[in-house]
């Protein structure tokens, strides 16, 4: 049993002093300290277990943040997908307050993609797997067992039996390789539905229409996939639509019409949906009417909100306008550079603190030195706090977490709980998993972060169990 002592105990809506917080590898509850100091006084145990003090000497502590989005870090990108890639983020996450993650992908060929997803499968933590999926793989069912016994069991049955153990036999192995830091709570899928006229840093010769059945195979592992919602709005000439009986749009520089078919995006967002798989609007020209539509068909998220989109103008608002005229989550960079400090005001006075998520999108160049990098393929080049492809093009971030935390409550004067939430319960809740991880509610894993007022990492913890100590504190 383990106890924090002497900490601010981050709730939802206060930060509470003078109590203790309790967990083993899920929390245990918050006693107050009096309660705690006469069980260490009687027995140095609690409920007759063995209990040890961690003293937070005054500092913060909050459920362990949770990283959206991020393609790399200290040197290694999800993209490359080697077996040690995401043990390197794992470990270097934890010190910036990071104990779960969606490894992020890149718009690259899609056996890259592919490979990559099965990669991030091997890592992923057995919470995020469907009810059913670990109910298969853990164990035979006791209707098969009893089949074999009365050896009726065909060949199909015994084929069946060996597939349930090889699943059996690969969780255990996944289990046993239990990631040095952060959990991996599954992907991020930055493209290749995206548009190449807000492509980014991301390469346009990847890019494809949106179809489910590109990502059906990894339905499992893909938590966020990013679309450009009119590329799959219908295309006609001015001759085809007379024939169409569609309502005519907005004409392009072709002389093509967009028209209000809304078939396929609606086919693609319900699939996703019918998945447990967050649809988020990104990389897009979307003009707002396209947008808002997406939202109103159930796309929930947007990808870095004002970076890599139409922007919010008064005549024209835009996938911007949409976002902050509507109830979707929204991720925001906030190292300063994506997203200016006013612009940050702006968006925590117009967006519930509920409907906020900071992310870093950061890159492998993340946590090294100033110098030439990678993303995608396409060399980066990392100066005074900025990454950028040779044409100028920002390429991600280099921000951490817990510096991004920081930026924002000094750019919004948001309090401490508001900005614990954009990193915790807000992405917890949109993925489901907010009764097991985003929380210090009893029943939830230990995941545990320990920050000072300028939100330098101190400790980390990942399932009760102490994966950092920042060496000067």
């Amino acid at each position: 049993m383990h106890a924090i002592i002497n900490g601010r105990i981050v709730l939802p809506d206060k930060v509470l002093d003078g109590c203790a917080l309790l967990f083993e590898k899920k929390i245990i509850g918050i006693v107050s300290r009096e309660t705690l100091d006469a069980a260490w006084q009687n027995a140095k145990c609690w409920k007759e277990k063995p209990l040890t003090l961690t003293d937070a000497q005054g500092a913060y502590v909050s459920p362990g943040f949770i990283n959206l989005h991020i393609h790399g870090c200290n040197g290694a990108d999800t993209m490359d997908a080697k077996e040690d890639t995401l043990d390197v983020m794992s470990r270097f996450l934890v010190q910036t307050g990071v104990t779960a993650f969606l490894p992020t992908t890149m718009t690259c060929a899609m056996p890259d993609v592919r490979k990559a997803l099965e990669r991030i499968r091997e890592k992923m933590t057995t919470i995020t797997r469907r009810r059913d999926e670990k109910q298969e793989a853990l164990s035979v069912s006791e209707k098969e067992k009893s089949f074999l016994a009365d050896g009726k069991a065909l060949l199909s049955d015994n084929t069946r039996l060996a597939e349930v153990a090889a699943k059996d036999s690969k969780l255990q192995v996944n289990k046993e390789r239990m990631l040095p830091g952060a959990k991996v709570l599954g992907a991020y899928l930055e493209g290749p539905f995206i548009s190449s006229a807000y492509k980014g840093a991301q390469e346009e010769e990847f890019i494809i229409p949106a179809d489910f059945s590109y990502i059906r195979d990894f339905a499992d592992v893909i938590k966020v996939v990013v679309l450009a919602p009119e590329t799959l709005v219908s295309l006609c000439s001015p001759g085809e639509l007379k024939t169409t009986g569609q309502i005519p749009g907005k004409t392009t520089q072709s002389g093509e019409t967009r028209i209000n078919d809304m078939a396929r995006l609606k086919d693609f967002i319900a699939q996703c949906k019918a998945h447990n798989i967050l649809v988020s609007l990104g990389h897009s020209a979307a003009d707002y009417c396209t947008a808002l539509r997406a939202i109103e068909e159930g796309a929930s998220h947007v990808t870095h909100l004002c970076n890599a989109m139409t922007g919010l103008h008064h005549r024209a608002p835009g996938l911007v306008g949409a976002a902050l005229d509507s109830h979707v989550t929204c991720e925001l960079i906030a190292d300063d550079l994506h997203v200016h400090p006013a612009v940050q005001r702006i968006i925590y006075k117009n967006k519930d603190v509920t409907e906020l998520e900071l992310v870093t999108d950061s890159m492998r160049a993340c946590g090294l030195p100033d110098g030439v990098s990678e993303l995608g393929g396409q060399t980066v080049y990392v100066q005074n706090g900025e990454a950028r492809l040779a044409d100028g093009t920002l390429a991600g971030s280099v921000v951490t977490l817990n510096k991004a935390m920081a930026n924002f409550r000094r750019n919004t004067g948001a309090s401490v709980p508001e900005v614990v939430r954009m990193v915790t319960e807000n992405q917890a809740q949109e993925l489901g998993l907010f009764e097991k991880i985003g929380s210090l509610s009893p029943g939830a894993a230990a995941d545990i972060t320990v920050f000072d007022e300028e939100f330098t990492v101190l400790r980390t913890f990942v399932d009760g169990r102490e994966v950092y100590k920042n060496p000067d504190f």
